[in-house]
Parts: structure tokens; sequence; C-alpha cells
């Protein structure tokens, strides 16, 4: 079986060459270093941040660093301490990042929601609301080509950008680089607004 097979060779085969050995390396242990990312990411952290990045980006680190013979992997209890020890400097960095002072991840939260009318969010749209909200749709997908439009439909139906990559066929990072362009054309669309 796979999993029998010593974490040592594994990582040996990988430095001559053998992608399936690094293929089995992160079926692996891909998983629980997810549960363990999932674990450290608070509510907030995880609007910006996802698990399955994080250990994307732990085996990127790892993959590299072993090439270029910084780690040395005696057996799997090592191969597994090393990961987790990523992990975890993984989180810990992101954190650090998004809850700078510019990048608070707290500052997307509306100081005053809770003086905010509940039943203004109950009722429905208006007829003008709608008319003007299509008409920014329209706006803001303008020149994208598909699976583009789909993409930002996805996201204003609250799916995720795992669920929405997995949905239209693409990347994550597909998914952020059109959401991010459509982001910066709606702020400046609103600057614009501002500025009238």
């Amino acid at each position: 079986m796979a999993d029998s097979r010593p974490a040592k060779a594994l990582v040996e085969r990988w430095r001559s060459g053998d992608q399936v050995a690094a293929q089995e390396i992160y079926r692996r242990y891909a998983r629980r270093l997810c549960a363990i990312a999932e674990q450290w990411i608070d509510a907030k952290l995880g609007r910006r941040v996802e698990a399955d990045d994080i250990v994307q980006s732990v085996f990127q680190t790892f993959f590299r660093r072993t090439h270029e013979g910084e780690y040395q992997i005696d057996h799997s209890g090592a191969l597994w301490k090393l990961l987790v020890q990523i992990t975890l400097n993984k989180v810990r960095k992101q954190a650090e990042r998004h809850h700078a002072a510019k990048r608070d991840v707290a500052s997307e939260v509306c100081p005053d929601i809770e003086r905010l009318n509940p039943e203004f969010f109950a009722r429905d749209p208006s007829h003008e609301e709608v008319a003007a909200f299509l008409d920014e749709l329209e706006f803001l997908t303008t020149g994208l080509v598909d699976p583009e439009p789909e993409i930002v439909r996805l996201c204003l139906e609250g799916y995720s950008a795992a669920e929405i990559a997995t949905e239209v066929g693409c990347t994550r990072w597909t998914v952020r680089r059109v959401l991010a362009r459509v982001g910066e054309r709606l702020q400046r669309r609103m600057r614009e607004n501002l500025s009238d």
C-alpha cells in the first residue's frame, strides 16, 4: 500500500525527479494539514484566506526548500512535524499580514451595524433598486468573456471561490483574479459617482 512507503524514500524519489512521489506525499498529508489550518484560521481571516490555499503554499515551500537541500527527512514523523510547522507558520504570517493596519480584516465589519434598521434588509428591493443594480451589474461585466460573467454571478449568489472554481471548471486563482478585476472596476465606478 502507498502509505506504507517510508517518507524518506518518497522524498528521495521526488528529489530524483519522480513526480508520482510528489503526488503521493501531497495525497498522504494534504487533507490533514488542511484540517489543522482550518482550526487556526479564525472567522475574520477566513473571509480572505482558505485552508486549501495555505496548504498549497505549504507544499510549494516544502518542495522548493527540500530541493534546495534545506530539509533533511529521516522518517515519517519528522516529515509530518515539518509540514505542520510550515502550515502553522503560513497561517500566522497570513494573520499578521491581514491584521496589519491598512489590511485589517476587522475593518471590513461595519462598526455601526447594530444601529442599522433590520427592516431595511428584510424588505424586497423596489423596482428602481433592481433596475439600478442590473445597470451596475451590466457595466461591471461588460467586456468579460466566458466563464467570467458566470464567476461574477456565482459570487453574487454567495458561492466560495473553491465552489465557483469547481462549478465553472477553472482554478481558484482564476476566480480571484476575475473578482479582483471586477472589484477594481466597481471601486473606480464608485469614486467617479462620488466626484460627480
